[in-house]
């Protein structure tokens, strides 16, 4: 009884923290992911990993929403496979109204190495017809990653098609991460190691890069664009690094804000004794009265 009791003081402590929130403290909120896997086998496999989190900067294609980093990860065929795959990501942010943000991140990262061999595969499953009629599963060996930065605009990534063999060591991570200590500083990166061995198949390496912010597609004269395609029996080592760093300064309130950006512009403090907007005293028209 005495444990009940201590565990309902605590639930109505944090419950009356909850409801008496000073608007001006630091909030925070973190999500992780970690995933981890093991394969070793024969027959027909298909895996298909994708993520996303949430970045701290804005996205250049679209007007009021944060960026996202991304990876997707797949793989499948008929044969054999022995697979070892990690995959973490973990976005956080740091923040209280005024500032808006103190400090943000989202990270994605990869980490594999697999070997797949292709060979039809004839199997019994389930009972009646199938028990007595085999099926067979022949699917050439396919192996996809992909990362992508949507703060940046950057895309990196292979496809392996058609294969008969396949060996990859990857190491891959995606970034994005705002400090809003003054002078801001940002960056993000986004990393791609591969190590592979293909047989009797197709390749493909890429890698883009968008220029402009005030373009909404990085297809749009990109500033980097590497695109690779290999069909038959070959190795490949490649290495992928693109860090983009940011300075942001922040300017000093003017003592009338309606003559700069008006209500948008202003800060907590200034904005906290006018209620919910300051329509006819900061927009620059004349009280009637």
């Amino acid at each position: 009884m005495r444990m009940v009791l201590l565990a309902m003081l605590i639930l109505i402590m944090l419950i009356g923290q909850a409801m008496s929130t000073d608007p001006l403290e630091v909030r925070s909120k973190s999500v992780q992911f970690n995933y981890e896997d093991s394969i070793n086998g024969h027959g027909n496999f298909a895996s298909y990993n994708k993520i996303y989190a949430e970045g701290p900067h804005s996205d250049a294609r679209v007007q009021k929403r944060l960026a996202n980093v991304f990876l997707q990860k797949t793989d499948r065929g008929s044969g054999s496979i022995e697979r070892e795959t990690i995959i973490a990501s973990n976005e956080s942010s740091m923040t209280q109204i005024d500032p808006d943000l103190i400090y943000a991140y989202s990270l994605i990262a990869a980490l594999g190495n697999s070997s797949m061999i292709y060979e039809p595969q004839t199997m019994s499953i389930g009972n009646g017809y199938y028990a007595t009629h085999l099926v067979t599963f022949n699917t050439l060996l396919g192996d996809t990653t992909q990362i992508k930065n949507y703060a940046s605009k950057t895309s990196m990534g292979q496809r392996t098609n058609y294969a008969h063999a396949v060996n990859m060591d990857l190491v891959a991570s995606v970034e994005d991460d705002y400090s809003g200590w003054e002078p801001a500083r940002s960056l993000t990166r986004s990393l791609m190691n591969l190590n592979g061995a293909v047989t009797s198949g197709t390749a493909h390496l890429e890698m883009l890069q968008g220029g402009s912010r005030k373009s909404k597609s990085a297809w749009s004269n990109p500033d980097i664009n590497v695109d690779q395609v290999y069909t038959g029996t070959f190795e490949f080592a490649t290495k992928m690094n693109l860090t983009v760093p940011v300075y942001k300064s922040i300017s000093e309130d003017s003592w009338l804000p309606c003559c700069s950006n008006g209500w948008v512009d202003m800060t907590y403090s200034d904005k906290k004794d006018f209620g919910a907007d300051a329509k006819g005293v900061f927009d620059c028209t004349v009280l009637k009265g």
